[in-house]
């Protein structure tokens, strides 16, 4: 074998690997956005009222049941307006942060189901 043609076998492989990864990858996007949503249902299960800077509790449940998967990336959507008043504040109501929590129980869940990548 000349060296021009080892190194268009190693290309070969390289890419042939590179698209089985990418395949394992984006398989996996809806087991972590899911891993995303149970975490999101687990922190947004504080009773009602909440302390400020702590997540929101629970008055109607419409937080917590409207999270949305996206297909093509890891990622939760909420499809309540509020969402942003309670994770941010207003001007007469202190803020109730829950993103940051949310992906702090989910990460260690994530990093697992993507491990799993490789062979």
């Amino acid at each position: 074998m000349t060296p021009a043609e080892a190194a268009e076998a190693v290309k070969v492989q390289v890419q042939t690997d590179k698209e089985r990864i990418e395949q394992q990858v984006i398989a996996r996007y809806p087991r972590a956005s899911n891993a995303l949503r149970n975490a999101a249902l687990s922190v947004l299960a504080n009773p009602s009222p909440s302390a400020p800077g702590s997540p929101p509790g629970v008055r109607s449940g419409n937080l917590r049941r409207n999270w949305n998967m996206s297909g093509g990336a890891v990622c939760i959507t909420s499809g309540m307006g509020y969402a942003g008043y309670l994770e941010h504040g207003t001007s007469k109501m202190a803020a109730r942060p829950f993103v940051d929590k949310i992906q702090q129980t989910a990460l260690p869940n994530i990093m697992a189901i993507f491990a799993e990548i490789g062979g």
